[in-house]
């Protein structure tokens, strides 16, 4: 008995190559489905989190222009109002702030995801941000 055992117990030691190649086909479906849900989750976040952003340099914007009554020419005289003034979207790309020549008006505007001005939000395909004297003109895709 004792021999009969040792002999199954030999051949049944460790894992085939076809059970070895189902389990890594298994995780890679997996880690298929996974990552895109990943990237996406994050997107929304940097999204979320650079609106966030561009509220508060709206909000700031507009007690300059209660104060002054006028938007300011460069985003940097906002700083008694808001310190420090964030360069950067969440994507690692500079926000556009474009006052008109009078001061009445202004754009603040990042370009989302793709890093790329399309002028189009999530109804027209896009992922660019865009706030127009306070109000939000372009929302993103996420």
């Amino acid at each position: 008995m004792r021999k009969l055992w040792k002999r199954i117990w030999k051949s049944e030691k460790g894992f085939t190559l076809v059970e070895l190649m189902i389990v890594i086909i298994i995780l890679a479906v997996l880690t298929g489905i996974a990552v895109p849900s990943y990237m996406a989750l994050r997107n929304r976040a940097r999204e979320s989190a650079t609106e966030s952003e561009m509220k508060n340099i709206a909000t700031a914007l507009e007690l300059h222009q209660a104060d002054i009554e006028s938007y300011p020419a460069a985003i940097g005289s906002i700083a008694p109002y808001m310190n420090p003034i964030p360069a950067k979207d969440d994507w690692g790309t500079d926000y556009l702030y474009t006052p008109d020549a009078t001061g009445s008006s202004y754009t603040l505007d990042s370009n989302g995801a793709d890093k790329g001005w399309t002028g189009t939000d999530k109804a027209g395909g896009g992922d660019d941000l865009r706030i127009t004297d306070g109000q939000w003109t372009l929302i993103g895709a996420y």
